[in-house]
């Protein structure tokens, strides 16, 4: 199964990236403090990949339109993020009933 970092499986930190995206509305995002490294360190307005946390909380609630509104990468990253899940739980699933 592939690794995250060495010990932690990338199963697991995309079900909590997931389960997060799931739980949490992309209004309660909107309210945090913005913590865009590039766009601080740059003096940029916006990076390219600003409001992707808050597109994909919007995609995972059923929201796709608000979604693209806050990013378009979203059309490309959640079912990255799907894929990503699906094919590890599958691995996982293989190496159990073996």
């Amino acid at each position: 199964m592939p690794l995250f970092s060495k010990r932690i499986p990338r199963l697991a930190v995309v079900a909590i990236a997931l389960a997060a995206f799931c739980l949490v509305p992309p209004e309660v995002l909107g309210r945090g403090p913005d913590i865009c490294l590039w766009k601080h360190l740059l003096h940029l307005p916006a990076c390219p990949a600003c409001g992707s946390t808050r597109a994909l909380a919007a995609f995972f609630h059923g929201h796709l339109q608000q979604a693209v509104a806050y990013n378009y990468n979203v059309l490309v990253t959640a079912p990255l993020l799907l894929a990503f899940f699906v094919k590890d739980l599958l691995l996982a699933v293989r190496r159990c009933a073996s």
